[in-house]
């Protein structure tokens, strides 16, 4: 899973849509389109779903910046959009910092677990790869240190700001949509979250997955966001670097990497603690080229 496609997100998170129009004026009725013109001054949020564009609208709206909306509207695709986003996500982010005029690369793909060699996989599963089944298929938990690159290094909000909105659609609920609700009925995917009795209880509360229109709530997340900024709270006095990092630590260091770890050992995972403490996404150059006068980036890292 990527991180919300979230390089074109940093990209296009930089003029605001206020004002829509449904037509141009003067415009002939061959033109009209159900797709408005959509026009502002201040900024522009798009996203893959509505929650998680209103929700990096709002953070914006507070006085954060690009980064800080970002964060804020990739955790809450990881609710609302949970088939294609979410905690368990890595990414790969291209980012333009306007004060130094330079263009980095953000590298927040996740290794295989350290135990994960091909001898195992000889030995244990007919030497086969497993590809999207299963936890022998999963890769660290990227995502969290990718919002705390971008919190710390360009951002100006905490984690108790950004992660508002997802902790509140996961604690109380948001209305199940169409595509979502498609995704929970597909027959792999469906095989797949009956494996484990944690995904059976729930997204299988009612003996059937969710359905368009109802609505959905995932406590135990709400929890596990909580705890971040948990941590960043009682670190407060420490500064803002020290607090982010407190609340990032304790995903990878703290008692959230114990509970994974014990979790995939209990299930036939790869995973151990070490795994989760040892991991640290990158910002390195990114990989360049003029094109007809534009100067084209590419992560280094997905090249």
């Amino acid at each position: 899973m990527q991180l919300l496609k979230l390089a074109a997100v940093v990209i296009i998170i930089c003029s605001f849509a206020g004002t829509t129009m449904t037509q141009e004026e003067g415009s002939s009725g061959a033109n009209r389109t159900m797709r408005p013109v959509v026009r502002g001054r201040h900024f522009a949020v798009a996203s893959m779903k509505a929650e998680a564009t209103r929700a990096a609208e709002r953070i914006l709206e507070k006085g954060g910046n690009a980064f800080d909306a970002i964060v804020a509207g990739q955790a809450v695709l990881g609710i609302v959009d949970q088939a294609m986003n979410g905690v368990g996500s890595d990414a790969t982010i291209l980012v333009y910092d306007a004060k130094t005029k330079k263009v980095y690369s953000v590298n927040a793909e996740a290794p295989a677990p350290r135990l994960a060699t091909i001898e195992w996989y000889k030995e244990h599963n007919g030497g086969k790869l497993p590809i999207s089944d299963s936890l022998l298929s999963g890769t660290v938990p990227a995502v969290v240190d990718a919002w705390y690159i971008l919190l710390d290094r360009w951002g100006t909000m905490s984690f108790g700001e950004v992660l508002k909105e997802a902790i509140d659609l996961a604690e109380n609920g948001f209305p199940v949509g169409d595509s979502l609700a498609r995704a929970f009925t597909v027959p792999l995917a469906d095989k797949k979250l009956r494996k484990y009795p944690s995904s059976v209880k729930l997204y299988y509360a009612n003996n059937r997955p969710p359905q368009a229109g109802e609505i959905f709530r995932n406590p135990d997340l709400a929890r596990t966001l909580k705890r971040l900024v948990e941590a960043e709270t009682q670190n407060k006095t420490k500064g803002r670097h020290e607090a982010l990092k407190a609340a990032r630590d304790r995903f990878y260091k703290g008692d959230i990497a114990r509970e994974m770890a014990k979790f995939s050992e209990e299930n036939g995972g790869l995973f151990r603690y070490e795994d989760f403490a040892n991991y640290t996404a990158k910002v390195e150059e990114p990989i360049s080229i003029d094109y007809h006068g534009y100067q084209i980036y590419k992560n280094a890292s997905a090249s």
